[in-house]
């Protein structure tokens, strides 16, 4: 009996056309600050920024020092980066050498794992990402769908409490002297970036406070009056839509909750948006393989994930506006996409 050939699945057009705008738009926005000398990308090149700024203080690591010091930048980051900062793989970095990279891969493997059912592994990950910084801590509400994962949650908190500590035991020379230090240096990162604002750094925040902050920094005044305020509304927030998102399938729940994880802190500089390369790459693999008319709210928040693949900071060439308070926006937005009608995908993590 002759085999009958399947037909043969295309990428609908419209998605060809939007990658192709995509990738002109983002190689004209990536050629624009060759035209000024005074670009925020320039100078090109690796530069490691953001891991020499701590050279001089992990020549004090394990000492009570490496927290009391003022002769070196302080340590503004949870125990549990400080491991990974002391070995940090410069060679596999790029630009800045930002520790961002590291805490990617893993996220990116959790949500994989996941898809995959993999959900113990997954949350381990997760787990482990939340003692490097805070924010992953927001990934386990990927458990809290089914009452089959509700143990793969259990495990993703005892696994961030566990390496936390395995961390501060680690860093000594103490246990108590480490935990204070790092609480002290979360509270200097609080003073120095949420509660202060400065020219270059809110061109770079996409967090939803980012907006409020920029407003404050054109009046001249303080944001630390709005921080509480903030965390109230944004925390209110992001719970009603979870309410709702939790019923929805996998790529809903994934966008929505790796997007709050980049915008909800109040401090959220450009290099945490690599995490939505994971989501995106989700999203447009669905749509292409759609039998039916996509979702167009599905649609809208690739063009969104996509408008913030791009590297709009050139733009500051071209307007003083800082593009910060304008991904925070298109971030607010995808929030809201995500809540409004289900994306269904084949896969193990709706099963």
């Amino acid at each position: 009996m002759p085999s009958q050939s399947q037909p043969s699945r295309t990428t609908p057009r419209w998605l060809t056309a939007t990658l192709l705008l995509f990738s002109a738009a983002s190689a004209i926005l990536w050629l624009l600050p060759l035209t000024s000398n005074h670009s925020i990308l320039s100078p090109a090149g690796p530069a490691f920024e953001d891991i020499i700024v701590y050279k001089g203080r992990f020549t004090l690591y394990h000492t009570a020092k490496f927290f009391t010091s003022r002769a070196f930048s302080g340590f503004a980051y949870p125990a549990g980066a400080a491991p990974i900062y002391e070995a940090f793989p410069l060679i596999f970095l790029i630009q800045r050498a930002n520790i961002e990279i590291v805490l990617w891969l893993i996220i990116a493997l959790g949500l994989i794992a996941y898809r995959r059912g993999l959900a113990i592994l997954a949350a381990i990950l997760f787990g482990i990402a939340a003692a490097v910084k805070l924010y992953p801590i927001l990934l386990l509400g990927l458990f809290l769908k089914r009452k089959k994962d509700i143990p793969a949650f259990l495990i993703g908190l005892l696994t961030a409490a566990a390496a936390m500590y395995a961390a501060v035991a680690y860093t000594g020379p103490t246990v108590a002297i480490a935990a204070n230090g790092f609480f002290r240096g979360v509270d200097r990162f609080q003073d120095h970036y949420v509660d202060t604002v400065s020219k270059v750094e809110v061109a770079f925040d996409h967090s939803l406070f980012s907006p409020i902050k920029y407003f404050t920094y054109t009046n001249h005044t303080s944001p630390a009056p709005w921080t509480t305020l903030y965390y109230v509304t944004a925390g209110a927030f992001a719970l009603l839509l979870f309410l709702r998102v939790r019923t929805l399938p996998f790529l809903n729940r994934v966008v929505f909750l790796v997007a709050a994880m980049v915008s909800l802190p109040p401090v959220s500089f450009t290099y945490t948006l690599v995490h939505l390369y994971v989501p995106t790459l989700l999203l447009l693999a669905a749509l292409a393989t759609f039998r039916t008319r996509p979702p167009a709210t599905a649609i809208a928040a690739l063009m969104l994930l996509l408008f913030l693949m791009l590297p709009i900071m050139s733009l500051s060439i071209l307007t003083p506006l800082p593009t910060g308070p304008i991904q925070s926006c298109a971030l607010f937005i995808l929030l809201i996409l995500t809540v409004l009608t289900p994306w269904p995908e084949a896969s193990i993590a709706d099963a």
